[in-house]
């Protein structure tokens, strides 16, 4: 739309309009570009970025659960597990993919990375040679993983397969902890994972 388009819209004043649109453009959620209208100069136009779109809300967490609560209620928990389990063996390849022949301080810090990236707000530490601490402090299926525990359940095999570590959780932000706590240990030499 153009300033006075707005400013119609909106029933503010045109320089209201483009004070607003000079802070949006500087912050990269709307972007402006010159278009010929007729004779005279051309018209400057306003569209939301990619970046703006990014701030309306968003109802993902409700329908995936809706959807779980359907396949559930359709087919019972048994599929809405063997649907998680399905996830899980792919995220495996994926993470492992990024981790072949790396040792296991480097897995876990390419966890933590991954889950970072992931929303989870992800950090590791390592606590001596053979522990290693994997904090998430959000839950970027929170909602989603209140309805249906299979998801955490499948985490913590993630986890494990990935890293072919024995991994416990300690902490759990859905029995009220402020973070999810892993404490992942190299097996044992004859208890080694493939």
């Amino acid at each position: 739309m153009t300033v006075q388009e707005l400013s119609r819209s909106l029933e503010i004043t045109p320089m209201g309009v483009r004070q607003h649109l000079a802070i949006l453009e500087r912050d990269g959620h709307v972007a402006s570009s010159g278009v010929r209208r007729g004779q005279g100069r051309p018209s400057r136009m306003y569209s939301i970025t990619a970046e703006g779109d990014k701030m309306f809300p968003r109802t993902y967490e409700q329908i995936a659960t809706a959807l779980l609560d359907d396949l559930a209620a359709m087919d019972g928990d048994a599929k809405v597990t063997e649907l998680f389990e399905h996830r899980r063996k792919r995220q495996v390849e994926q993470y492992r993919g990024q981790m072949g022949g790396k040792e296991l301080a480097e897995k876990v810090a390419i966890l933590a990375r991954l889950r970072d990236e992931e929303g989870y707000l992800a950090e590791c530490s390592q606590q001596d040679k053979d522990t290693f601490v994997l904090i998430e402090h959000n839950c970027a299926i929170r909602a989603v993983a209140d309805a249906h525990r299979q998801a955490c359940a499948c985490e913590l095999a993630l986890f494990a397969e990935a890293l072919g570590a024995e991994v416990v959780r300690t902490d759990h932000i859905l029995a009220g902890a402020p973070h999810c706590r892993y404490v992942i240990t190299r097996p044992r030499e004859g208890a080694r994972r493939k």
